[in-house]
């Protein structure tokens, strides 16, 4: 029986391999016949639909094989919380003990990493867990139509909103589909901070990014790089927004300490059960391992490495970012200048993140949906150089979509996905300038 059963999981993997390249190669030969024979741009049918079909439907497919086939259920992550929100009610330690409920060791060997104020804040410890689930289920639900929601918004996107939230849903490998499935409390905390980000475009209201982004760091502190946004989107630096980001932390902060104690011990010692997260792991690189090893022996956590490499590797992002920024200056109006530095900000929140996770993905998948927009717009010039540059992205954006099985071990090819579309669009956007003058 087993023999017979391992059989038939390789003959399904090789079915949904097989399947996703005839996914891939169909939607690059749509590709290419767009651009060889000039046919449907001139069609009623909207190009941006038609060049998305297949690998829109195949993802969508695969998201539903994979869900199904799952082992491990679903609401894995948003279990612990809970969990440990029903030991913090029986007065027990919510870092500790957390699993003290014979349903919640299911989720071992994960551990609650947040704050205990955030279990001050969470009513979850008022519901039976098999009705907490059906109403976790519906939140995320909502939520996940508030990220299309405020996607069509943030770009003032004139196609359909289905096809904005599949694309979200779909995009980077399923990583959005794996994150709602676990029930991850990220995923409500990211479509907060994009409503404040949204918030950004508004004078009357932009002070309020500040401290949104403040209560989102207060529960994962890798947030703040969120404040690299206004810092690169608005010409003038705002003082006042980043005072009150600072005070409103502290406060959130000495909040947690009244009522709780130290809680940077708390914090430190749970950190050591958190996994490595997806690639690119640097600890791992052969040619790296004499940083972080001494006769063999570590000097350091794997996690700790790959944290320190990526803070190495900020200040190149960023020093990109501000040459960039300066040569948009007076070159684009101010909504494309805001946009444009909008996107690349947000693909270096995702790029030198110490620890990166599937939920990392949310708000990177919504201003994709603008880059392939704007990639369509641009296949149709007559300006070669741009073509191709706008092909290459389209065609990075089928191989992010197009899979047999979303992401979630290590291999994590997502992020050179992501990489290489942040060049591809800077790019972009200079070969624009140069067009249009």
């Amino acid at each position: 029986f087993l023999q017979t059963s391992f059989y038939i999981c390789i003959m399904r993997n090789e079915l949904k391999v097989l399947l996703a390249n005839i996914s891939l190669i169909s939607s690059i030969a749509t590709l290419v016949y767009v651009y060889f024979k000039n046919f449907l741009p001139k069609s009623k049918i909207r190009l941006e639909y038609v060049l998305f079909s297949l690998p829109l439907t195949w993802a969508v497919i695969s998201n539903i094989l994979y869900i199904n086939g799952w082992a491990r259920d679903s609401l894995w992550d948003i279990n612990v919380v809970y969990c440990a929100d029903l030991a913090y009610s029986l007065g027990a330690s919510p870092q500790t003990d957390w699993f003290v409920n014979a349903s919640c060791q299911e989720s071992i060997p994960l551990q609650f990493t947040y704050l205990k104020l955030l279990l001050d804040i969470v009513p979850f410890s008022l519901f039976e867990y098999d009705f907490f689930e059906k109403v976790w289920v519906i939140f995320l639900g909502l939520t996940a139509l508030g990220y299309g929601f405020i996607s069509k918004k943030l770009f003032e996107l004139e196609i359909n909103y289905f096809f904005i939230l599949v694309f979200i849903l779909i995009a980077y490998q399923g990583s959005n589909i794996v994150s709602l499935q676990a029930g991850n409390i990220a995923v409500p905390i990211y479509l907060l901070v994009f409503f404040g980000i949204l918030l950004l475009k508004h004078d009357k209201y932009q002070i309020i990014f500040f401290p949104i982004v403040a209560f989102a760091t207060f529960l994962k502190f890798h947030l703040a790089l969120f404040l690299l946004i206004p810092f690169m989107v608005q010409k003038f630096f705002n003082f006042k927004g980043y005072v009150l980001f600072s005070i409103t932390l502290s406060s959130l902060f000495g909040l947690n300490y009244l009522l709780h104690g130290p809680f940077i011990n708390e914090w430190l010692v749970n950190l050591k059960y958190v996994d490595m997260g997806l690639a690119p792991i640097f600890a791992e690189m052969d040619f790296l391992k004499s940083l972080w090893t001494t006769n063999g022996e570590a000097t350091m956590s794997k996690v700790q490495f790959n944290a320190l490499c990526k803070i190495f590797i900020f200040p190149l992002f960023f020093l990109n970012l501000i040459f960039f920024r300066k040569y948009l200056i007076n070159k684009v109006s101010d909504k494309e200048f805001f946009n444009i530095l909008l996107i690349l900000s947000i693909f270096v929140f995702v790029l030198v993140l110490p620890r990166l996770k599937v939920y990392d993905f949310f708000i990177i998948s919504c201003v994709s949906i603008k880059i392939y927009l704007d990639s369509i717009d641009t296949i149709v010039s007559k300006d070669f150089l741009l073509k191709m540059i706008s092909i290459l992205i389209i065609i990075l954006f089928y191989l992010s979509s197009t899979y047999w099985r979303p992401q979630w071990d290590l291999t994590n090819i997502s992020y050179y996905y992501v990489l290489s579309i942040y060049f591809l669009y800077q790019a972009m956007v200079i070969r624009k300038i140069k067009v249009k003058y």
